[in-house]
């Protein structure tokens, strides 16, 4: 975008300067006719020159930054199939060392059905009978004043 800008300058100032040297020197209002005419000329095919090749650079950056897009899309699957086979790769060691542990132990590692009713502790009655002690060892002895 300062190119553009820069380039619109450079041939602003040219442009008037040109113009000026040729308002100053001497010359016939034919010559001078004639000669601003080719300069206009110019201006017109350098403007059109610049057009060409901005057009052309920004279709070169375009080109290049689909190219890099690209390629970045392609690591980006080629890291993702990776991930996918490390993945598979593992859960296949998983499932292997699972059924290694299954035949060593047998049926020992299935879980356990059996009734744990009898280690069943009421939590209340437990921190209670605890609290009415630590109470008792605490206060004064309110019989023996």
């Amino acid at each position: 975008m300062a190119k553009k800008g820069f380039l619109f300058g450079v041939l602003v100032g040219g442009a008037a300067a040109i113009g000026a040297t040729l308002l100053l020197t001497p010359k016939t209002g034919k010559e001078l006719q004639n000669k601003l005419v080719d300069l206009g000329e110019d201006a017109i095919d350098r403007a059109q020159d610049y057009y060409y090749l901005m057009n052309e650079t920004a279709a070169d950056l375009k080109g290049e930054a689909k190219f890099h897009m690209n390629r970045v899309h392609d690591y980006a699957s080629d890291w993702q199939e990776n991930a996918l086979d490390i993945k598979e790769q593992a859960k296949a060691q998983f499932d292997e060392k699972t059924a290694d542990l299954k035949s060593q132990f047998g049926s020992s590692l299935e879980p356990a059905t059996e009734d744990f009713d009898d280690i069943v502790i009421e939590g209340k009655s437990a921190f209670g009978q605890a609290k009415d002690e630590a109470e008792e060892k605490m206060a004064p002895d309110s019989l023996g004043e």
